[in-house]
């Protein structure tokens, strides 16, 4: 599949830029770039954790991600987004998310309003061309003290869905985080 924004002869390049906690969302944003190294894109991943970007001019598609918590984006992706919201606006842009509110799909809806259209609303000028609400993995081995006590609190509801806290739970949907990339080339 060729992407509709590919100059003839000139090979695009993306940017995922992500934040992550505890994991999720580096396999999500690998995942992604895997797709689009496929389809002969020339990728570069980066953890805004661990490494600083000072320039996105040479990018084609910028892809935004963070994992959630408490109902907040990572403070790395966030600045990200403030800092180069006037370069943005220029480029085909997406943002996701991976938090466990998008596993319940009574609180779908509110999770893309709430850590999705919110932030896109928050910075108006940037006007992402796809955004993307993706499940999260609940892994109670990779937690400090604080993030156990808050998942323990969410246990009932948790148990009322069938999921045992006391497992490693994957909820990400693979098929679903392929094909959202692959819509990005349309």
């Amino acid at each position: 599949m060729l992407p509709l924004f590919k100059n003839e002869g000139i090979r695009m390049k993306a940017l995922i830029a992500y934040g992550t906690r505890y994991g999720s969302t580096t396999d999500i944003a690998n995942k992604m770039g895997e797709i689009l190294t496929e389809e002969g894109i020339d990728v570069k991943i980066v953890n805004l954790a661990e490494e600083k970007i000072d320039d996105v001019s040479n990018y084609d598609l910028i892809i935004i991600g963070s994992s959630i918590k408490i109902g907040s984006w990572t403070k790395k992706s966030l600045e990200f987004l403030e800092r180069f919201e006037s370069d943005l606006s220029k480029k085909k842009t997406a943002f996701f998310v991976s938090c466990l509110d998008a596993n319940d799909p009574k609180k779908c809806k509110e999770a893309r309003e709430n850590y999705l259209e919110k932030v896109a609303k928050k910075y108006p000028s940037i006007r992402p061309y796809k955004l993307g609400l993706f499940g999260g993995v609940i892994d109670m081995k990779k937690y400090g003290f604080g993030t156990k006590l808050m998942v323990k609190a969410l246990s009932k509801n948790l148990e009322k869905q069938g999921i045992d806290i006391n497992k490693s739970n994957d909820f990400r949907n693979w098929e679903e985080i392929q094909n959202w990339t692959r819509e990005l080339l349309i």
